[in-house]
């Protein structure tokens, strides 16, 4: 009986064979990261005699790539774990996870005419600063997409429609408000010399419960403006969000980011940036929510490596930040950052509501070195340390407790081998 190994096998040879005789690409590539990660406060502070825990995670993927001048198609498996998480084991050895292995991506690109390609399939997107719509790496998962793509693309022009519609199964229209019923968007593009202008509108659809076949639409609409030159680089963006429709309530909410970096000696480089995310005041007697939403956007690293913020708050966020950049060497990198974070909206004591608390969040001081040990090696620590506030326990829901102060830490090796036919 031929076993699927051998079939596999014949595959990739067959694969291979027609790739060189048509003078096409294919490619196989491999990713294997794994993370040991020290957990003090990462995401909420912890309360003194609290354990620290210390885990390991690791996320392996296998990649296959085949393009030539009509297609491009993409396929990419992988599987993420916890060092010690099987759920398949007996006292005599560990046999494995049953639940761990996935599809990560599998889209195929027709380019139809110069310059108009259509990309469908589970896939990565990736616009503009993240705000809306990100890879999120540090996710082991990682975001991706089942969409259909279509993009046209010239020196200076880009064009991208994306059009996306899930159901959870054949038969019924119910769907989880967690997750998108319908996400679509078109993103255009421009550069020029130094410059690049873009702008993006998407409407998103949830249901209101998971039960419910009603849906609720939102509109985001975005614009940013980015400056690149070899001592300088700049970037400014603004969105603004409201409902589609009179199903789930009326949303006014808005986003606004600066960022300016400059090098000030060689290999010394220094950033300074506010970001502003309107939310809802709770004295307020609106019912319209003023709280941003930041969709698929990134988290880890855009507020802080400590991902207090991963989820805006319901007053909103604004981040004053200064980051640090120093390149001894093209194979390593080290940053300092810093950010001080405040609601945009005020709060109230929840144990006496007519007191308004500080709108002060506290600061986190992140510190993260990167060192490329060879071509396809890389190791990255990380170092994160959160100064609180009153407003943040009671934000955080462990306010009364006494707390540790909050420290984050972990080395994380990336290794990717690729091998081209």
């Amino acid at each position: 009986m031929i076993q699927i190994k051998h079939i596999l096998s014949i595959a990739i040879y067959f694969v291979f064979i027609t790739a060189s005789a048509q003078s096409d690409l294919f490619q196989i590539n491999a990713e294997l990261r794994p993370r040991l990660i020290i957990d003090d406060g990462y995401k909420t502070p912890k309360a003194k005699g609290d354990d620290t825990p210390v885990y390991s995670t690791q996320r392996t993927r296998l990649n296959f790539l085949f393009r030539n001048d009509k297609l491009e198609t993409f396929i990419s498996v992988q599987d993420v774990r916890i060092f010690g998480d099987d759920d398949n084991y007996k006292t005599s050895g560990v046999f494995g996870n049953t639940n761990s292995l996935c599809l990560h991506q599998a889209w195929v690109k027709l380019n139809i005419i110069e310059p108009l390609s259509l990309k469908v399939g589970r896939q990565q997107l990736l616009y503009d600063d993240q705000r809306i719509l990100s890879t999120r790496n540090w996710n082991d998962y990682q975001v991706t997409y089942d969409a259909l793509l279509a993009e046209y693309k010239t020196d200076q022009h880009r064009l991208h429609i994306g059009l996306s519609y899930n159901a959870d199964n054949k038969a019924s229209l119910l769907f989880a408000p967690e997750k998108f019923k319908s996400f679509d968007f078109i993103h255009y593009q421009y550069q020029f010399n130094q410059f690049t202008l873009s702008a993006i509108a998407i409407l998103t659809g949830n249901t209101l419960t998971d039960v419910s076949k009603q849906v609720f639409y939102m509109g985001t609409y975005g614009a940013n403006a980015v400056y690149k030159s070899n001592k300088a680089n700049a970037r400014f963006s603004a969105y603004y969000q409201h409902n589609l429709n009179n199903i789930g309530g009326n949303v006014s909410a808005a986003c606004i980011s600066a960022y300016a970096e400059v090098e000030m000696i060689e290999k010394l480089s220094l950033g300074l940036g506010y970001d502003y995310l309107s939310g809802n005041d709770e004295a307020s007697a609106s019912t319209t929510n003023h709280r941003f939403d930041i969709l698929y956007g990134r988290r880890h690293g855009w507020y802080g490596y400590m991902d207090y913020y991963s989820t805006t708050p319901q007053q909103g966020l604004q981040d004053c930040m200064a980051k640090l950049s120093y390149n001894p060497q093209k194979e390593l990198s080290i940053e300092m950052h810093y950010h001080y974070f405040l609601l945009a909206a005020d709060k109230f004591d929840t144990s006496n509501p007519t007191i308004k608390l500080s709108m002060q969040l506290g600061n986190e001081l992140d510190l993260k070195m990167k060192w490329k040990v060879y071509q396809e090696a890389t190791l990255e620590f990380g170092y994160s340390i959160y100064g609180t506030t009153d407003t943040l326990e009671q934000l955080k829901k462990v306010n009364g407790e006494d707390l540790k102060t909050p420290q984050f830490c972990y080395f994380m090796l990336t290794i990717q081998p690729s091998v081209l036919f």
